[in-house]
């Protein structure tokens, strides 16, 4: 037993320096061009199949990031870890041009634990938002335009965020949590245009936003019990708008195509002049819970994009609102038949964008479904989520569809008791 706990601790220390290289695979959206990029679902597997709820969940067997609060629910005996893989089929749409595009990466990676009677304690790595695209302009249609002969635009890179949560239950149905973050990563935008005059030449240029700060949430959780075997849990976040370091790194080179000889280079670091900020969010959600039996919950979120600064500037983003909602379901806890004991899932979403492209932006309309299969110690589940989303214009822009996967393991292990035999 000891070996495993060993080996698993030698895993997650492989895992975690390779995360933030894995997230550049994750989308190919042309919408990730602005702001910050895609924002993240930062929901684990087991929640994604419900929707994405979690501000009122509160589960001793799953790892919970949106609450911190949430925390302090966690077995004094065990060790829990949570760590999750993401796949995608993307179809985008704009006019007669479609495409099809596959991503997959590495989602996330939690941990959560006991520190004392009533307090727990997690840490975890997080991806915040990932950029991912690229595109070519019609070479004609440059010809009449501007005398282009060609002009593409890529982009790639992202923002993560390592946190440490820790979480206390003030009395049997209170519990308040704190969750402090390290944000990171590079946002990088590049592009090439050739221009068709006397003296053809190429001119490419590579911009690039590498960002740090805190960030910082908190969270409570009240739970009112109906009778000894159903509950209601009322949960609520708080994050403060928060301003982040933003260096703007920038470098374009001209050159001839014909030798690819440089005809000329610049490069420029602007490391204090422009502001980027985080936004003030807020959050409630409601669960009903009968235990092992039925989960049924609703979140909403609102976050203040619009008042946060981004190349120095408010009003260059949207505010955001989100609503979940989902449940799960579990015909027999204590059965022998392992479909009898797994969990069903089922949840949808809504969303409008916080990019704002000549003053419009997008919704976003999805479902999910999903199961959780127990092991043998039936405190370790293996969870699949499959999501379809829709993202609909407010004008004539791209429309996108995907098909999600998430497959995700959650390891729950009697990591503090002492065992007389072995």
């Amino acid at each position: 037993m000891y070996k495993i706990k060993l080996v698993l601790l030698v895993v997650i220390l492989t895992i975690l320096p390779n995360f933030s290289q894995a997230q550049n695979n994750n989308t190919h959206s042309p919408y990730t061009r602005y702001g910050y990029g895609l924002l993240s679902d930062q929901s684990f597997g087991s929640q994604r199949a419900m929707g994405g709820i979690g501000f009122g969940l509160r589960n001793p067997q799953m790892i919970n990031p949106l609450n911190p609060a949430s925390f302090s629910v966690v077995d004094s005996m065990t060790f829990m870890l949570d760590f999750g893989v993401k796949g995608q089929i993307g179809w985008l749409e704009d006019g007669n041009i479609k495409a099809r595009k596959y991503d997959a990466s590495l989602e996330y990676i939690a941990l959560q634990f006991p520190l004392a009677k009533r307090l727990g304690m997690g840490v975890g790595l997080e991806p915040i938002s990932y950029v991912g695209y690229q595109y070519v302009n019609d070479p004609e249609e440059l010809n009449v335009i501007s005398g282009k002969s060609y002009e593409s635009y890529t982009g790639k890179g992202g923002l993560n965020k390592v946190y440490t949560t820790v979480s206390y239950s003030l009395l049997d149905n209170l519990s308040l949590g704190v969750k402090i973050g390290y944000l990171f990563g590079d946002i990088i935008h590049s592009g090439a245009v050739s221009f068709n005059t006397v003296n053809t030449y190429i001119t490419s240029w590579n911009d690039t936003l590498r960002s740090s700060g805190l960030t910082y949430q908190a969270g409570l959780q009240y739970s009112h019990p109906i009778n000894k075997s159903e509950e209601l849990v009322f949960g609520a976040i708080f994050s403060p708008k928060t301003r982040i370091q933003g260096k703007v790194m920038t470098g374009e080179i001209r050159y001839d195509p014909n030798n690819s000889n440089q005809i000329q280079s610049s490069e420029n670091t602007v490391t204090k002049d422009s502001v980027f900020q985080m936004p003030a969010t807020y959050g409630l959600g409601v669960t009903y819970r009968k235990f092992n039996k039925l989960t049924l919950g609703a979140d909403v979120q609102y976050q203040r994009w619009a008042s946060a600064k981004f190349f120095d500037k408010t009003n260059s983003l949207s505010d955001r609102l989100k609503v979940n909602a989902g449940l799960e379901y579990i015909p027999n806890a204590f059965g022998h038949n392992v479909f009898n004991k797994s969990r069903y899932r089922a949840g949808a979403y809504y969303s409008n964008s916080y990019i704002n492209v000549n003053g419009s932006g997008y919704k976003e309309y999805g479902a999910s479904v999903g199961m959780g299969i127990p092991m043998i110690d039936r405190r370790s589940f293996v969870n699949f989520a499959f999501e379809y989303s829709i993202i609909r214009p407010e004008v004539a822009m791209i429309d996108e569809q995907y098909f999600r996967f998430t497959l995700s393991y959650t390891f729950n292990e009697l990591w503090f008791l002492k065992r007389k035999l072995q």
